[in-house]
Order: structure tokens, then sequence, then C-alpha cells
């Protein structure tokens, strides 16, 4: 999977959904790249993001074996959703109808 081609599918995914994306490479156990995404529609970046990214015939199927997506809450990580684990045995959350405040 190129990186280029990577952020400019999520840069587009950014632009369409009206957001704004940063990038943050990392090295752990093994090198990662965290691509973030800060909107104040959150309903419209997950359904760009599903629309868009994991559809898309050439990265999409890669991206959703390789991937994590989650939502901080206005708590941070302690009311974060978890919206798709590349590991499907993990219990996914939903978006609700209205958004919660804390």
């Amino acid at each position: 999977m190129e990186a280029d081609s990577v952020l400019a599918l999520f840069a587009d995914a950014a632009l369409m959904a009206d957001a704004e994306l940063t990038v943050d490479p990392g090295e752990e156990d093994r090198p990662y790249v965290n691509y973030d995404f800060l909107t104040r529609d959150l309903s419209r970046l997950w359904e760009v993001l599903q629309n868009e990214v994991f559809s898309d015939d050439v990265l999409g199927p890669q991206l959703a074996l390789a991937s994590i997506v989650t939502c901080h809450g206005s708590r941070g990580w302690d009311n974060y959703l978890l919206l798709h684990h590349y590991d499907r045995s993990f219990e996914l959350d939903t978006l609700p109808a209205r958004l919660w405040g804390g």
C-alpha cells in the first residue's frame, strides 16, 4: 500500500467532509501512521470515510484490513467510540442519532 496514495485518499475525504486532516507517523512495535480528522460534522465524516475510503476499489479493502477508526468524545478516551477495527472480533459502536455532549 503506497503511503502517498493513502494520504491522497484521506485528503480528498477531508475536503469532502469539511474536516481538517493531520498526519502523525510513529513507531512502537512497528511503524504506523495516525491520520486524524477534526470536524464539526462527525456523521458526515463517517459517511465519507465509509463511502469514499473503505469503498475505494483499490485501497479500501487494504485499509479495512489494516486500520482502526475511533472517535474521541468530549472527554477524550473516556467516552470514545470504536467505529471500525481490522479485527472483526471487536464489538463496534455506532454513532448516536444525536451526538453525545459529555
